[in-house]
């Protein structure tokens, strides 16, 4: 009779408990990674949209240089 040699034993265990805590290792890092760099784009999109007062001032004074004839007003 042949005796059949089980694939998994106490020798495979141990290397393959290793590769899938590395595998889970690396998706985890991989997760947290996407994650702060989705938060990343989140606050760099935010501050390049942002539109401060001294935009608002040199909107103002090219609009005024532009058009002589418009008013505008004064803080």
């Amino acid at each position: 009779m042949d005796v059949k040699k089980s694939l998994i034993s106490k020798d495979t265990l141990m290397p393959l408990g290793m590769v899938i805590t590395l595998c889970a290792g690396v998706v985890w890092i991989s997760t947290q990674l996407n994650s702060i760099h989705y938060k990343l784009d989140a606050l760099e999109s935010k501050l390049e949209d942002q539109w401060t007062r001294r935009d608002m001032e040199n909107w103002a004074l090219k609009l005024k240089l532009e058009n002589p004839d418009i008013k505008l007003p004064v803080d």
